[in-house]
């Protein structure tokens, strides 16, 4: 009686042996995600004092500061930064490009770029930053409100 029960707990002991290692299997196998950038945004010139300060909503017509980080240092010289507005349209992919501008990343700022914009109409937008050398997939997304 004893050898059966004790093959019971080997048994149990194994089946949840094998259930964690398939559990860490999976979660090991999930971390192949791409390292995205960030995108934050102000009312005012971001500095080392307000840099984490984020703001998502924007007077109509005033400036909109925002500062992009990369998740490592670029390798590309240009960056392309595109300000898109959230429409119900379905035909355009419910997005409609307000803005796209490229810019030169100088030798300090390759981990980094700062600059605003105006916008002059309300609505949801977002904004998207891409490398040069691939405009099919963003480095940063981000969304914000002008009212």
């Amino acid at each position: 009686m004893r050898v059966f029960t004790l093959l019971k707990q080997i048994r149990l002991k194994f089946i949840v042996f094998f259930f964690m290692l398939v559990l860490s299997a999976c979660f090991l196998c999930a971390c192949d995600e791409e390292h995205k950038g960030i995108i934050l945004f102000n009312s005012v010139p971001i500095n080392q004092n307000n840099a984490l300060h984020d703001k998502k909503v924007f007077a109509e017509g005033t400036k909109i500061y925002y500062l992009f980080i990369a998740p490592q240092k670029m390798t590309n010289d240009y960056i392309r930064i595109q300000v898109f507005k959230l429409t119900d349209k379905f035909y355009n992919g419910g997005e409609e490009v307000v803005r796209t501008k490229d810019y030169r990343l100088m030798k300090d700022e390759r981990y980094y770029h700062t600059d605003y914009f105006v916008l002059y109409q309300k609505g949801r937008y977002g904004m998207q930053v891409f490398s040069h050398n691939d405009f099919a997939r963003p480095i940063a997304v981000s969304e914000f409100i002008v009212e």
